[in-house]
């Protein structure tokens, strides 16, 4: 829309309820981007762990291969929000630099998605049908990290036109020339030069559609292949092939689910995309049927972002019994932590109730020894056994006042009959170091 064409009328931004086709829409798409959060959350659950478990039997580089799908994915889905916050407002809500950020994210889901699947083929292939050398290196981070970053970089270069042409355009809905008044919608989109656009098309199509569609059936394909001619050699040698069948079929079964949601879910799409090039008028608004077909075609990319992470974890049997031993090792340590805790928090609290026990009672540390001189001295009847409790009806202080209260009268009467020792006890409670197996043992209670 020009400026200056209406620069002088009211401007209102347009406000349509949700309703009709877009009500199904909205509700399809919301739908669509809950499953791939949870999906990918479940993903990043089971298979995140393990690329921290050196004893997983999984090649390192296949799991950062499908967390790094995951990422991708979930990168999509957050550019996701903002498309259905646009199909249930009708309108764009947010700033330029939203809309370019939306953008990339759903142009890198295009690439990102089929090259990640192809680079897993390969290290499947690599990992089984190779020299051991090239499997050990097709199976570490050493290798999976460096494709990983050169493909993004390239992925960001081939990008350039969305940066560049991405913006947020203003389109009149009503205008009213009477009264100067105008409403408009705001839609976010891609808006090159035709010849960009026709050229980046292409490129795209080629090198996220055609060349990875090749290479996902050429490498798979490869590893039954090699396992069957594997299988004839060992027969022919007097071995079982037992396992080879079941490995062969188990490869079979994973590349034709890949190829029919890879080709299912993308093809569409870009047969979509060249119909819109070649006819601009095909999504004319008055044409409602037509703008819910594309709008379906063109959620098929997003349903593969839930498809791809669930086939490489729920079909890979070793990613899931890997996953089954780190969680019980997890759950027996947590456990374990669980039962120290609480010994720990018993002791503890044992231990106060036991000092409160004896703030209130304290219990006599007079010794055996002490307890013989205080009966031959007087201080304490010769009924009271060494190992008996010296706590009277009171406490012990009651009987360590009756020690402290006797007279010197008494005390000289005593002293004549019997020797005293020529240094008495200055404190009520007399220590004997012993030994802590004798302390425990020989302690008036």
């Amino acid at each position: 829309m020009e400026d200056s064409l209406y620069k002088d009328y009211v401007q209102n931004e347009y406000s349509v309820p949700l309703r009709g086709h877009r009500q199904y829409i909205a509700y399809i798409y919301i739908l669509c981007n809950s499953i791939g959060f949870l999906v990918n959350g479940y993903v990043l659950y089971v298979v995140g762990p393990l690329l921290f478990v050196q004893t997983v039997k999984v090649p390192k580089s296949i799991l950062f291969y499908i967390l790094t799908l995951c990422v991708s994915d979930l990168m999509t889905m957050i550019g996701m929000l903002l498309l259905v916050t646009e199909i249930v407002l009708n309108t764009w809500k947010f700033s330029a630099f939203a809309c370019t950020t939306y953008l990339l994210f759903d142009s890198m889901n295009k690439f990102m998605a089929p090259i990640i699947v192809v680079l897993i083929s390969r290290t499947c292939y690599a990992t089984i049908c190779l020299d051991k050398r090239k499997q050990e290196h097709a199976a570490s981070l050493r290798c999976a990290i460096p494709q990983i970053i050169a493909s993004i970089s390239v992925i960001l270069m081939l990008l350039w036109p969305v940066f560049a042409y991405s913006k947020v355009s203003i389109v009149p809905a009503t205008v009213n020339h009477s009264s100067k008044e105008l409403t408009y919608l705001k839609k976010c989109g891609f808006l090159p030069p035709p010849e960009i656009e026709i050229g980046f098309s292409v490129v795209a199509c080629m090198l996220s559609y055609a060349i990875p569609l090749f290479g996902i059936i050429f490498w798979y394909m490869s590893v039954p292949l090699f396992l069957r001619k594997r299988a004839e050699n060992t027969m022919a040698k007097g071995g079982a092939n037992g396992t080879a069948d079941v490995a062969v079929r188990k490869v079979i079964t994973t590349v034709l689910v890949l190829t029919i949601v890879y080709v299912v879910c993308w093809t569409p799409y870009w047969i979509s995309l060249f119909l819109h090039r070649i006819f601009p008028d095909l999504l004319a608004f008055s044409n409602k049927n037509i703008v819910f077909i594309f709008y379906m075609v063109h959620m098929l990319p997003y349903i593969s972002c839930c498809a791809y992470p669930l086939i490489f974890t729920v079909m890979n049997r070793a990613i899931q019994k890997a996953h089954a031993e780190v969680m019980n090792s997890q759950r027996r340590r947590f456990k374990s932590i669980t039962e120290d805790v609480t010994r720990h928090i018993r002791d503890a609290l044992s231990f106060r109730i036991w000092n409160r026990d004896n703030h209130l009672f304290p219990r006599s540390s007079i010794s055996v020894a002490t307890c013989t001189t205080a009966q031959r001295i007087g201080l304490v009847s010769p009924t009271i056994s060494a190992r008996s409790n010296l706590r009277p009806q009171g406490s012990s202080l009651n009987l360590l006042a009756s020690a402290n209260s006797v007279s010197f009268s008494n005390l000289h009467m005593v002293s004549e009959t019997t020797p005293l020792n020529p240094s008495p006890p200055t404190s009520p409670i007399v220590r004997i170091p012993v030994d802590e197996g004798d302390e425990r043992s020989e302690t008036c209670l």
